[in-house]
Formats: structure tokens, C-alpha cells, sequence
């Protein structure tokens, strides 16, 4: 069998339009792969930055609970502190409460000794403003230049009362007026 010149051009032209065809696909598809291969290098070192950053944020997260947790320790063990003190300051004011609950009815009906004056008026001073609220009028005899002497740790500290109206009721001042003994 015999074929024509028409018949190879056209077989020929085919066969290029189908190589043609095959290469413009070879292409696209060398296109998409380089296209794969650069997302998955800038992928690649997207995800390594990640992992080197989180090094650092892992060790300057735990350096901060290290940090935070030694401050939860000084703030617990202040806490405490302070919570004792308070403690003490409540038991000490409880038992100043009481010395001038069970002392303040004998200052005002004159039975009360002078040591006894003499707690009294330091718990009166202990209290805020230096002063409490009588029912009545204080005895003269505890008021006036008449001071009284208590050693607290050893050291001899001297309290004067003050009585005065404010607010049209009885009030009485305690005053710290020596704290030690005179040298002379």
C-alpha cells in the first residue's frame, strides 16, 4: 500500500500537534512541581523557625513559673508574716479591750489602785486616737498632773489622762508623756 504525500504531512503534523501536546503537559506539570517543591522548602523552613522559636518561648516560659513561683513564695511567707502579726495585734487589743472593760468601772467608782490605773491608761493609749468614751464624767483624781508609772520591757514609760466633751460626750485622752526614766 501505497500512501500519499498529503497522507504523511498529515501524520506527521499529528504526531507533532501530540508531541507538542505531550511537552506543553510536561510543562504544566514540571510548573506544578517546582511549585510543590518551593511550598514545601518555604513550608519546610517555615515549620524549623517554629521549632527554633519555640526553644526560646518553652525556656522563657519556664523561666517566668520559676520566676513567678519564687514570688508566690515570698508573698506566702510575707503573708504569714503578717497574718502573725495581725494575730498578735488581735489578741493584744482583746486583752487591752478587756483590761479597760474590767478596769474603767473601778476608775469611776474610785476603787481602782494606781498599777492598775496605770494598765489602764496604757490600753487606753494602745487604742486609736489615744482615747475612749466614758458613760460619765472621769474622777478628778485621776485627771490633772498626776502621771502614772508602768515598766513595760524594763523601761519605765509615765501616762497622764486628759478628759474632754466631744460631741457632748465624755471622753478621756490617754498621753504617753515619758517613756524613761530622767537621767538627773
Amino acid at each position: 500500500m501505497m500512501y500519499s504525500q498529503q497522507e504523511y504531512d498529515m501524520v506527521r503534523r499529528q504526531t507533532m500537534q501530540i508531541e507538542a501536546e505531550k511537552r506543553v503537559l510536561l510543562r504544566w506539570a514540571l510548573i506544578a512541581v517546582t511549585a510543590l517543591l518551593v511550598a514545601s522548602l518555604l513550608l519546610t523552613g517555615w515549620m524549623y523557625h517554629r521549632y527554633s522559636t519555640s526553644d526560646n518561648l518553652i525556656s522563657n516560659a519556664q523561666a517566668k513559673a520559676v520566676e513567678f513561683e519564687n514570688k508566690y513564695q515570698q508573698v506566702s511567707r510575707e503573708l504569714a508574716e503578717k497574718n502573725a502579726i495581725l494575730e498578735q495585734n488581735v489578741a493584744s487589743r482583746a486583752k487591752e479591750n478587756m483590761i479597760i472593760e474590767s478596769t474603767l468601772p473601778k476608775m469611776l467608782n474610785r476603787t481602782a489602785p494606781d498599777n492598775e490605773i496605770a494598765e489602764l491608761a496604757r490600753a487606753i493609749y494602745q487604742q486609736p486616737g489615744h482615747m475612749i468614751e466614758l458613760p460619765g464624767p472621769p474622777p478628778d483624781e485621776v485627771l490633772g498632773y498626776k502621771g502614772y508609772r508602768l515598766r513595760i520591757d524594763d523601761r519605765p514609760h509615765k501616762y497622764q489622762f486628759v478628759a474632754g466633751l466631744l460631741n457632748d460626750r465624755w471622753v478621756i485622752y490617754s498621753v504617753l508623756t515619758k517613756n524613761q526614766e530622767d537621767r538627773r
